[in-house]
């Protein structure tokens, strides 16, 4: 007997998290410093905090006062090339 492939979750496309004034931040250069991507991320209203996680590297979150303050900078800097490789990859947080 043949046995089917149980369908796990990876199979469907996991849904994007909703607008919320969290962004996560992928695919950055392992060198990039909470300094670095302040610098990018204060230029727009309602910046927080950046936060760094030590045991992934390449990955950030970035947090603004409101949804409407995160869309913005998400927009502005989606595909900003902090290296010629490393064009960020901006989403919402999962909450």
């Amino acid at each position: 007997l043949s046995q089917l492939p149980y369908p796990g979750k990876a199979s469907v496309p996991e849904a994007p998290a909703p607008p919320n004034n969290i962004l996560f931040v992928q695919n950055l250069p392992h060198e990039t410093t909470p300094v670095m991507l302040q610098m990018l991320f204060c230029q727009y209203p309602g910046f927080k905090e950046v936060r760094m996680v030590e045991t992934k590297p390449g990955i950030a979150f970035v947090e603004y006062g409101d949804e409407m303050q995160s869309t913005v900078a998400m927009q502005s800097l989606q595909g900003f090339k902090m290296t010629p490789q490393n064009a960020m990859i901006i989403t919402y947080a999962k909450k």
